[in-house]
């Protein structure tokens, strides 16, 4: 017999945790602030800007 203990979910393959939609949630905001991400529009439009460039209209229109 297995002794299962409760409140803890039991880990999937290769050791994952299931975890609930607000624990996802809370988790991937606490990684992304680690790594520095910022939650301000302008921030984001001036790094996006950096490196999604429009591609220049061809010279002969075409």
């Amino acid at each position: 017999m297995t002794s299962s203990k409760p409140g803890k979910p039991k880990p999937t393959k290769l050791g994952a945790e299931t975890l609930t939609p607000d624990e996802q949630r809370r988790q991937f905001i606490e990684a992304a602030r680690e790594a520095g991400a910022s939650e301000d529009e302008a921030e984001f439009d001036a790094a996006l800007k950096k490196i999604a460039k429009a591609k220049p209209p061809p010279a002969n229109g075409q």
